[in-house]
Formats: structure tokens, C-alpha cells, sequence
């Protein structure tokens, strides 16, 4: 019998890429609470992207960090520990076609994050272009 590996995902939140000691994070707190794990750790697979259009994160319950595997990420907490953040791997964001080195950090690039059951999916928001009839023509 073939044990289904299939995660149903549902998107959270948005949420937009900041800055802490060098490194690029994503707050990212109802996420990972949606995922039930809120202490323990996520490995990215940026190559998914390809193929899903997402870069998947697993999570596991342990700690490991980017020294120990460059993909991964440790949860961390900021303030009083009710804000839970992840650092961004450098392989994620080239494959979310995001330049670290060219953020404008007045205004940063924002990323839709969906969660599943020990599982975070992240992707870049499309941007679409409406036209809308705003019924305001001046009759002539």
C-alpha cells in the first residue's frame, strides 16, 4: 500500500521581506502557527518552484540552521516571543526571482505564504491590470 504524501494547502497571509542582522526574514507568525509547528525548524526546496510554482518549506521539530544547511531555518522569535519568523535562504529568493542586493527596503517585495499540516509554501504575489469603466465620460 503507497502512503498518500499529498498536503492540502491553504494561502494565510502576505507578508512583506524585512531585514534582521544581515540577514533577510519574513514575519510570518499565523503561518506557522497554521502549520502546527511553532518551535523546531523548515527546509525550503527552491527547485520546486518549477514545477509547482511555489517554493515549499517542511518542517521538522528540530532546530537547524543556515550554518548547518544552507536551505534551512530555525523558527526565531522577536519581542516577546508571540512574533515567529523565518530567514529567507538566499536559494529562495533567486528562485523567487528576487534580488537581495536590489530591495528597496522603503518598500519591500511581499510574499503570499500558504501552510499545510508541517508544511509552508511561499510565492510572489501576482500583480494583474484591470481596467475598470469608471462611468465618469463627459458626454459631448
Amino acid at each position: 500500500m503507497t502512503e498518500d504524501k499529498n498536503v492540502d494547502i491553504r494561502e494565510i497571509q502576505t507578508a512583506k521581506l524585512r531585514q534582521a542582522k544581515g540577514s533577510v526574514v519574513v514575519r510570518i507568525t499565523n503561518a506557522i502557527r497554521a502549520a502546527g509547528l511553532e518551535d523546531g525548524s523548515f527546509r525550503f526546496d527552491p527547485h520546486a518552484v518549477e514545477e509547482i510554482g511555489m517554493v515549499p518549506a517542511i518542517g521538522v521539530e528540530e532546530r537547524i540552521d543556515g550554518r548547518t544547511d544552507p536551505l534551512a531555518s530555525s523558527i526565531r522569535f522577536e519581542g516577546d516571543g508571540s512574533v515567529m519568523m523565518l530567514t529567507v535562504p538566499q536559494d529562495v529568493l533567486e528562485a523567487l526571482e528576487i534580488d537581495s542586493d536590489e530591495i528597496n527596503w522603503d518598500n519591500p517585495p511581499e510574499l503570499n505564504v500558504w501552510a499545510g499540516d508541517q508544511l509552508l509554501a511561499f510565492e510572489r504575489p501576482d500583480e494583474r491590470t484591470v481596467q475598470i469603466d469608471r462611468g465618469n465620460e463627459s458626454e459631448d
